[in-house]
């Protein structure tokens, strides 16, 4: 079973968005979560971190369908929520 974390997660989403890790592996990496049976207590337990790993398991959309990966601006208000910079909203 993978352990997630708000850490590891901000850690992933961060090398993400400085360009140090690649679209494909943080995909793969949220993946490994998603189908997890982690993953839906997660989504009771933490919404924020739930919320943020799917959005990461979004990136994998290509061609047509990009239309549907979460925006630069998206993945930086998870990122801010996460850093505790502002307030997690659904």
């Amino acid at each position: 079973m993978m352990t997630v974390t708000r850490e590891k997660t901000l850690e992933m989403l961060h090398d993400y968005l400085e360009g140090k890790i690649s679209k494909e592996i943080v995909h793969q990496w949220a993946l490994k979560i998603v189908v997890s049976n982690e993953f839906d207590k997660l989504r009771v337990e933490d919404e924020l971190l739930s919320e943020t790993v799917h959005a990461l398991f979004d990136l994998h959309h290509e061609g047509g369908d990009e239309k549907f990966n979460p925006t630069i601006e998206e993945l930086e208000y998870y990122k801010n929520c996460l850093e505790g910079k502002i307030k997690f909203k659904k």
